[in-house]
Parts: structure tokens; sequence; C-alpha cells
């Protein structure tokens, strides 16, 4: 379980052990990982040399490693403009190149053992943007776009591919934000946005729900290659499809207190 100290990663983590399963949750600091029955192992999904060492531990522990969740990450807001290169790239490095590096140390060992499992954590977001979280939401679209590649790749070797899409569940998410410099242009709208957006962090569900169908990936006979999370979640991508451009626009941003759509 990468990413397991806090949030969904760390409930999935407790979940998964409560059923009998061997779980290592990883985070960078490895005594924030104390979840019940839990091995924690260090973990800092940017550095190659860390990922690396992560897996062959837990291989030479656990003798394999049957299924990799990935949850790690943390949140870019803000305009475009106000989001400099650097928290744009630490962004993707975070959600789409950290996965990445993962993926590319377990392989070999999946391969060699005819199997296993990738989960990776996305979000509604790669199916509708949320307004001023770009580098974000792009992060999360390309790690659909990233598993739906892989499948092609891997799943002869045995090796199955799935994304869970979930909308704002109660995390710490909010507290670890990171913006970049404020520019006064965007801030009515920008502060109304974040402002919805923590609220949904600190007052959402629990993340029971996440975990449930993250555990529900893992035992199945047969991973399906996405698993939506809530009614939202289920319900953003058909609204979108058989929604006028212009309606659905206006009807998202309304969601997170704007005005006029895009585009009008």
């Amino acid at each position: 379980m990468a990413g397991a100290s806090s949030g969904v990663g760390r409930d999935a983590a407790a979940s998964l052990a409560a059923r009998g399963h061997t779980v290592y949750g990883t985070s960078r600091d490895v005594t924030r990982v104390d979840a019940p029955g839990v091995t924690p192992v260090a973990l800092e999904v940017t550095d190659d040399r860390s990922v690396r060492a992560c897996v062959e531990e837990v291989v030479e522990r656990a003798g394999g490693i049957d299924a990799v969740v990935y949850s790690a990450g943390f949140y870019v807001a803000g305009s475009a403009e106000e989001t400099d290169p650097e928290l744009a790239i630490a962004q993707l490095d975070a959600y789409l190149v950290g996965a990445h590096r993962l993926v590319r140390a377990v392989l070999p060992h999946m391969r060699r053992r005819g199997g296993g499992r990738l989960l990776l954590m996305s979000s509604t977001a790669a199916v509708a943007a949320i307004p001023f979280h770009s580098v974000y939401s792009a992060s999360k679209a390309a790690l659909n776009h990233y598993a739906e590649a892989l499948r092609y790749e891997v799943e002869p070797f045995g090796v199955r591919v799935a994304c869970v899409e979930a909308t704002s569940v109660r995390t710490g998410a909010a507290t670890a934000l990171r913006t970049g410099a404020p520019l006064p242009v965007y801030q009515p709208v920008r502060d109304k946005v974040l402002d919805r957006f923590r609220r949904l962090q600190l007052e959402g569900p629990e993340p029971t729900a996440v975990s449930r169908e993250i555990v529900r990936a893992v035992e199945a006979r047969r991973m399906r290659p996405l698993y939506r999370v809530g009614l939202q979640a289920k319900t953003l991508p058909v609204l979108r499809a058989v929604l006028p451009r212009r309606l659905f626009a206006h009807l998202y941003g309304r969601f997170f207190g704007l005005g006029r759509p895009p585009g009008d």
C-alpha cells in the first residue's frame, strides 16, 4: 500500500489487514504508518532509489508482491497562472511519475510470479477537471490513460491494472494543500472554490466506501479496469456524455460556486 499514513491509504491498508492479507504500508515517515496489522516500510515515491529499495525489502520479507495499491500524493491548487512550473512538476511527479516508478520496480517480480494486481487511486477530476485545480486534474487524467495503455502491455503476463475514481472524502488533504504565489485578480473566485474544496475534505464522508472498493478489487476473481465509488462518481461521466457542453459546464461550475461557464 503506497501511501498508508492517512486517509484512504490508511483505511484501506487496515481493512485489508483485518481480512487476513499481509499488508506493507508505506510513507516517507514510517512512524506515521500506524494502521493495525500493517507493517511499515519507508518509501519516497519521487526517488528512484527509495522505490527500488522499498520493493526489494517487501519481496525479501514477504517472498513476493501480489498487489500494489498506489494512493500516495498531495494536492496542488490555484489558477494555472499562479502555479509555477516547479510546483506543477512536483504534482505530476507525485501522482503520475511516482506511480510509474513503482510500477517499473514491481513488474519484474510480478512477471516472474505469473501475475499480480496494480490498483491506482484516481479521481473524478480525471473525468471533469476541477476549477483552479488544472494541474491536479491533468495528473489524474494522465494516470487514467497511463493505466489504460499499461493494460495492453502487462495483461499477457497475468498482471491486471485498475483505477479507482471517487469524489472527496474526509482526509488530511485540506491541510496539505499546496498553492503558488497568489495573484489578486483571481482571489475572489479562487478562494470560493478552495473553500468549497476544504469543506468537502473536512466535512465529507469517511473513506470507508473507497476502502471497501479497494478491498473488493484486490480480492475479486477478475479485477475490473475501473472502480467508481459513490453516486457522484458514477453519474458524473454520464452527465458529461449526455448533457450539452454549456449546460454541463454551467451546472458543474455552480457546484463549485462559479457563475458563467467557460466559453460563453
